[in-house]
């Protein structure tokens, strides 16, 4: 398991629940990842340096954005040329830079989701490498407060391998 250190990224977010919708803030989201499987011949699963790097790099492209859900029926979204208008209700209304915001191919930026795509664009970044045969499952904890993780698994033999392009920075 790789964990703590530079292994985050800090983002704005807000969800929909219970009929409502919080306010626009943000976290400090540590990252952990698990990966399962048998032992290679030289007693490993697969090469943490590389596994680091690949999760390094897909928590910076949600480092410092507003993370926005593209597909919540409780909000409306409208592209701008240079912004996103977001409108819950006249108390949740926001106008956000494009350049400040991250959309993502989910319902609801909740912990819970964030885990689960993390786990997935892991595991489409995985399958580029050829040292990934004795990897069989992915395990994503994202932690929102020191109190508080969500974990996501998947299997990595099962995962679909057009999980392709699940967010987009915009």
């Amino acid at each position: 398991m790789i964990e703590r250190g530079n292994l985050g990224f800090s983002a704005a977010h807000f969800i929909t629940m219970h009929g409502g919708c919080e306010p626009l803030h943000g976290h400090n989201y540590g990252v952990q990842v698990e990966i399962s499987g048998a032992l290679t011949a030289d007693s490993f699963i697969f090469d943490f340096i590389t596994l680091k790097n690949i999760v390094r790099s897909l928590c910076k492209e949600w480092d410092h954005c507003v993370l926005l859900p593209l597909h919540n029926p409780h909000l409306r979204l409208v592209e701008r040329q240079d912004a996103w208008e977001v409108e819950y209700d006249a108390r949740n209304h926001y106008v956000l830079a494009k350049v400040a915001v991250t959309m993502l191919e989910v319902d609801n930026v909740t912990t819970e989701r964030l885990a689960e795509l993390l786990a997935r664009r892991i595991a489409v970044a995985l399958r580029s490498h050829e040292d990934t045969g004795m990897v069989k499952r992915i395990t994503v904890g994202i932690q929102e407060t020191e109190m508080q993780t969500a974990f996501f698994s998947l299997d990595f033999r099962e995962a679909s391998g057009d999980l392709a392009k699940m967010d987009q920075k915009t």
